[in-house]
């Protein structure tokens, strides 16, 4: 018998104990959804609160420092999103999204981290997210986590800076160790997809030759 055979039957022997197995009463099942749509009503409420009071308010504090922020936009509802342009200063498209996501029965909640930059010079971190009880969630803890999410992406942000352009188009970013370095003074250089990377060391070209993924990604945003 082959593997898929085998499955298939494991398969046979599940959906035929769940057929033996009695359905819930109609009494049970109105319970049940009684008790699902009341946690929807309080994740509905909580996920407004902490994405009007906590996520926003940092968002927006994040993109206050920056001309080429745009204003912090909550769409669809709970998604909180602020885009950096590319600039002279800032030489990629960045975007940084909140949001505030449920489980299927509503018994847990979920705040959810993505930050893209595009093309990405340094490594950082890209995605995470904090899974909280529905009834254990409170604002301290929700801010203290967004905040480390938002500093993070900062520090990978900065170090992409140019410094107001004060070294002219001679800047570029080491894409293995994130040194700022000029780009005629660079000690080795690599092309990939189309771009051409600069090092401050040989070392570091050869890491990034080597794994080029682990250092940049091109795509579209």
């Amino acid at each position: 018998m082959t593997e898929v055979a085998t499955f298939a039957k494991r398969i046979q022997s599940v959906v035929s104990d769940a057929n033996r197995t009695p359905h819930w009463s109609p009494d049970d099942a109105k319970q049940y959804m009684a008790e699902v749509e009341v946690r929807r009503q309080q994740f509905d409420q909580l996920a407004t609160h902490l994405s009007d009071t906590v996520i926003h308010p940092r968002l927006a504090a994040l993109a206050s420092f920056f001309s080429n922020a745009s204003r912090v936009e909550v769409d669809p509802p709970r998604h909180c999103t602020c885009w950096f342009e590319h600039s002279d200063r800032f030489p990629a498209d960045a975007k940084v999204t909140v949001a505030v996501q449920h489980d299927v029965c509503y018994q847990q909640i979920a705040i959810c981290y993505d930050a893209h930059m595009i093309p990405t010079f340094v490594p950082f971190n890209e995605h995470d997210r904090i899974t909280l009880p529905l009834d254990e969630v409170n604002d301290l803890t929700v801010a203290d986590w967004v905040e480390r999410r938002l500093l993070e992406f900062l520090d990978a942000y900065l170090r992409i800076d140019s410094n107001g352009n004060e070294v002219g188009q001679d800047t570029a970013i080491d894409p293995v160790c994130g040194m700022r370095i000029g780009r005629s003074t660079a000690a080795a250089t690599a092309n990939y997809l189309g771009h051409k990377y600069y090092f401050c060391a040989v070392t570091c070209q050869a890491k990034f030759s080597r794994d080029p993924l682990s250092y940049v990604r091109v795509k579209a945003m």
